[in-house]
């Protein structure tokens, strides 16, 4: 770094945007359309021809999201003032759409950047760069999102409460590259805001340490009325000092502020006069340079020419929040799985409109959005405003859940699906909505008013007259269904109908399925495939893998779907989160486990077992399992239906999946991409815990486990690893599926009690020692098949 060169600061304006938090989301809509409105004013405004080009207004456009409500509010003048504004330069449009947690599937995720793509083409406007505050990570997939957007440049700016960045420091650049060899180049910078702490933001900001690696100052934290350039005197000297004693090599840095010290803050273009001020006294010493996104990426790529390439995963720290309102996410887990059943169903799009499709997607988008609720939402958990943002925010998740299953009705109405008539037909259509061939149940729903056709011989039959065994079970809330395993191709659809014959011999009328009753210390259940022990104490601690002879369950572990509750009794949440890089106060935790006090087998037949374990442990009310045992295939069911208690303190609740196979690893099945943890990682992100999609898989040598996971979205890998800030794992040991959490002393929920239920499929293969296979068993166990009445 010469030494006759000055440092050089780029300053880089934008509001952030936080759908919540400091206000109700309609009145966030709202704000952040004024601050669009506000920054294409002063972008065009006549000063901005008299300032110099280090001196301008600048602004960046992070979230399209806010330039659609702009648009939809200004109309098509609003629009040409804006493309003018883009055009000249001093505002800078970028890729996302909003600040997004990794709830959202691949597809999905790349839905996220249309919106700013097609304005873009449409506009002759260069899209080359994404912005991306607060949150800690992104998907692999996200790399190819990007790229195939032709989006080039990515920046980050990290909020370090509640977790931290790769490589264990900020400001570093390095090509991001993807599983299939795309790059893009990313800025990992600091978190935003720093120009207003350093006093380059002029008005009310507060100011003091800005929790910069290498500067130590005054910690003043107060708010002042920043006019002139004389706090920035007072701290970015030291700031130069201090960075290059700490080893930063490069000569400029970018710096992110806003209007004021706030997320969701206006824009302003005081700092305009300041930072002529600044360079006219000291920019031979420093430099100070409004910019853009796209024009400090090119300053980079002229000025470091030697930028390292890493591959992996960038897992966020930030995901865990969103178990804080479980049964909302996995309502919106429902209407992103409901969505796909219904776009597999009807490839052509004959019965869904696009709009409605969009509506979809707007819903879970704003649920998937990395704000929860209210900045207070731990300190005044009772307050009406903080109560209506987390009602809001569940009802993002109703929306997304009640329009896809509307989407999915019409589907199934358009392929047949009959009208609710005092006397219907008992013919049906069975479909697979799966992309496998595959063999599963099939349930024909009979009402529970219907119950005089079981005084004759029932049949069930197809159009070619073959016959199908069933068995008649009592459906889960209402009726009863007809319960028949068929063998389908991918995508396929059969027809059935129900034949009547009438039986004068009572002893041939069929008997509903009825529960065993409780079983006492060991038991077991056994198909051509698998071999399940239990008992009393441990509850499932044996699975055999008949062919292959292979014990799937680790020795000594808790019980397959035992519960485990973590509770950080009286804990500050304060001190193990907290700002900056520095050593954090990991409170101290305890964990429990839970204890068998029940064992029911609730009902048997010809395709199935089912059996409820019911569990003491604390912090609930009630914690069961059931397990659904098949008399044919390696595939089981479980169930998790908890009753949470109500508590303040940190806590969550776990189930166990105690798994080994011969050398076997685990793989995360995430948006864009199946990942070991830590070794298909960034160094030094997030090993903690992990947001997965359709679930995960621990493949071994000559074996392979596959987990999907319906509901529940967070998994911890080896051991629970709450707050440990864990940067090395070995991918292998148990797997925890992470039920609920109110760990935030922020923004998300605080408590979780409630009723949930929890459900999973195990399925166990010789072909799934190759992880692609295993990871598309995962994703294809989600789709069950569908039957419907005409």
């Amino acid at each position: 770094m010469p030494s006759k060169k000055p440092f050089t600061f780029f300053i880089i304006q934008h509001a952030h945007i936080d759908i919540g938090y400091t206000e109700r989301q309609e009145v966030i809509t709202e704000y952040q359309t004024q601050f669009v409105e506000q920054a294409v004013d002063l972008a065009l405004s006549p000063e901005q021809l008299s300032r110099d080009d280090n001196a301008k207004f600048k602004f960046m456009l992070e979230g399209f999201w806010a330039v659609e409500k702009y648009l939809s509010k200004t109309g098509s003048s609003g629009r040409a003032k804006l493309v003018e504004a883009l055009k000249s330069g001093n505002i800078e449009l970028t890729a996302f759409y909003l600040h997004l947690t990794e709830l959202l599937d691949e597809g999905h995720l790349r839905d996220t950047l249309k919106p700013s793509i097609k304005f873009a083409r449409e506009e002759g406007i260069p899209l080359v760069s994404a912005m991306s505050c607060d949150v800690n990570g992104f998907s692999w997939g996200m790399v190819d999102a990007l790229y195939d957007a032709g989006v080039k440049y990515l920046s980050t700016n990290i909020n370090t409460h509640h977790g931290g960045c790769p490589f264990g420091k900020p400001n570093v650049p390095f090509y991001w590259e993807s599983p299939q060899g795309n790059r893009i180049l990313v800025w990992q910078g600091l978190q935003y805001h720093k120009a207003n702490l350093l006093g380059i933001m002029p008005g009310y900001n507060l100011v003091g340490n800005p929790m910069i690696p290498g500067l130590s100052v005054e910690d003043i934290h107060k708010y002042v009325d920043v006019q002139d350039i004389g706090y920035a005197e007072k701290s970015l000297f030291p700031l130069v000092e201090g960075l290059r004693n700490d080893g930063y090599e490069y000569g400029f840095l970018p710096i992110m502020g806003s209007g004021l010290y706030t997320d969701n803050s206006p824009p302003t273009d005081s700092y305009c006069e300041l930072i002529r001020q600044w360079n006219q006294k000291h920019g031979d010493q420093i430099e100070l340079r409004t910019a853009t996104l796209a024009e400090y990426f090119a300053y980079l790529e002229s000025a470091v020419l030697d930028i390292p390439i890493y591959r992996g995963d960038w897992n966020d720290w930030w995901t865990d929040g969103v178990i804080s309102t479980a049964l909302e996410t996995s309502l919106f887990r429902n209407a992103q799985r409901t969505k796909r059943v219904a776009e597999r169903l009807d490839p052509e799009r004959e019965y869904v409109t696009d709009e409605e499709w969009k509506s979809v997607i707007s819903a879970l988008v704003l649920y998937a959005e990395h704000t929860w609720g209210h900045s207070a939402s731990l300190h005044r958990p009772y307050d009406f405003r903080v109560q209506q943002l987390l009602l809001r925010k569940t009802k993002y998740a109703v929306e997304a859940d009640e329009l896809a299953c509307i989407a999915l009705d019409k589907v199934l109405a358009g392929k047949g699906q009959g009208d609710f008539t005092a006397r219907r037909i008992f013919i049906y259509k069975v479909m697979n909505p799966s992309i496998e061939a595959r063999m599963s149940l099939a349930y024909l729903s009979l009402d529970y008013w219907e119950s005089p056709i079981f005084e004759q011989e029932v049949r069930v039959v197809d159009l070619q007259g073959r016959q199908y065994p069933f068995e008649r079970v009592n459906h889960s809330l209402r009726g009863q269904e007809l319960c028949i395993q068929l063998q389908m191709e991918p995508l396929e659809e059969r027809e059935l109908k129900l034949e009547f014959l009438i039986v004068t011999d009572e002893s041939h009328k069929a008997e509903a399925e009825s529960a065993i009753g409780v079983a006492k210390g060991m038991g077991c259940f056994e198909n051509d495939l698998l071999r399940v022990e239990w008992d009393d104490k441990k509850g499932v601690h044996t699975l055999i893998h008949k062919p292959s002879e292979k014990s799937l369950l680790v020795d000594g572990a808790s019980g397959l779907g035992a519960p485990l509750y973590q509770l950080f009794e009286g804990a500050n949440r304060w001190e193990p989160a907290g700002f900056g890089y520095k050593s954090r106060k990991i409170p101290k935790g305890e964990v429990f486990h839970g204890q068998i006090k029940r064992i029911t087998n609730t009902g048997s037949n010809s395709f199935y077992e089912t059996w409820e374990f019911e569990y003491d442990i604390r912090g609930a009310h009630s914690y069961a399992i059931e397990y659904k045992f098949y008399r044919s295939g390696s595939r089981f069911d479980m169930s998790v239906r908890l009753n949470k208690e109500n508590i303040l303190d940190p806590d969550g609740m776990y189930t166990a999946f105690p798994f080994q196979t011969e050398q076997g690893f685990w793989y995360l099945d995430k948006a864009g991409a199946a990942i070991r943890p830590c070794i298909d990682q960034l160094p030094n992100a997030c090993c903690d815990y992990y947001s997965i999609q359709s679930g995960a898989s621990l493949v071994g040598n000559d074996l392979g486990i596959s987990i999907t996971t319906l509901d529940a979205p967070m998994v911890h890998i080896g051991k629970l690893r709450l707050w440990d800030y864990t940067e090395q794992i070995e991918p292998t040991g148990p797997l925890y599926s992470w039920l609920t959490n109110n760990k935030w002393d922020t923004n998300f929920k605080a408590s979780s009690g409630g009723f949930y239920e929890f459900r999973y499929t195990i399925d166990v293969n010789q072909a799934y020692n190759d992880y692609a296979t295993a990871i598309r068993a995962c994703q294809e166990n989600n789709y069950d098949f569908l039957a419907i009445r005409y």
